[in-house]
């Protein structure tokens, strides 16, 4: 179930950069700052939880979970960090992580569409979408904001967004692998968050994580 949610995460965050240009020039929420706790459901189980600040340039997120599947229990501590420099991964239980940075981030996706013309690469994301079977089709509460569904067909999956900010995510997998749910139970909106929560906290071993050189011109 991990590696479908990074799959599907991977792809998001490309139509993104896609249809916003180069990352650490554009707004990428539609609300100033904030704070959101999220509860995780399904064969995975735990908790999240996202702050974000300057329109979701400056991001952190924490995520605490416990899978279990054929007998066995797997416990994992994640933290994602996006700041000016670039994006952060981080294992908070080894105290291990890597770093790439926000231009190596819109090169690889340029790389991977071929094409660093904005209107194409807008046409680019538009074909990734069709081809995961994805659109808006309508729109639902949730902590009493209004969000865009979008279904994504190829994944058996639903998003949920509120001014360009998950609220929820859903997919159905079925068998061993079951269905996975994260969902918004708290959203406090243009709250402070300070500038600390963005920097890689003390004790981790970061190690730079390169674009590669097989992704230049390689196009969908």
């Amino acid at each position: 179930m991990k590696n479908v949610v990074v799959v599907v995460l991977f792809f998001m965050s490309s139509v993104l950069l896609a249809q916003n240009g180069r990352i650490n020039d554009q707004k990428i929420f539609g609300v100033k700052s904030g704070k959101i706790e999220y509860k995780i459901e399904g064969k995975t189980k735990g908790s999240k939880t996202l702050w974000w600040d300057d329109y979701g340039r400056l991001q952190c997120e924490v995520k605490k979970t416990s899978t279990k599947m054929m007998g066995m229990t797997t416990n994992e501590e994640l933290m994602t960090i996006r700041n000016r420099k670039g994006s952060y991964h981080i294992n908070l239980v080894d105290k291990t992580g890597t770093f790439m940075s926000l231009e190596d981030e819109a090169d690889m996706t340029e790389a991977l569409a071929g094409t660093s013309d904005e209107a194409e690469l807008k046409r680019k994301a538009e074909e990734i979408s069709k081809g995961f079977d994805a659109k808006d089709v309508g729109t639902e509460t949730i902590l009493g904001r209004t969000c865009i569904v979008m279904e994504i067909g190829k994944l058996n999956g639903k998003h949920w967004r509120y001014k360009e900010i998950p609220l929820k995510m859903e997919i159905k997998m079925g068998g061993l692998l079951g269905n996975s749910v994260e969902e918004a139970i708290s959203f406090d909106e243009n709250t402070t968050v300070p500038a600390s929560r963005f920097e890689v906290p003390a004790g981790i071993s970061i190690q730079k994580t390169e674009m590669p050189a097989g992704l230049q011109g390689l196009g969908f």
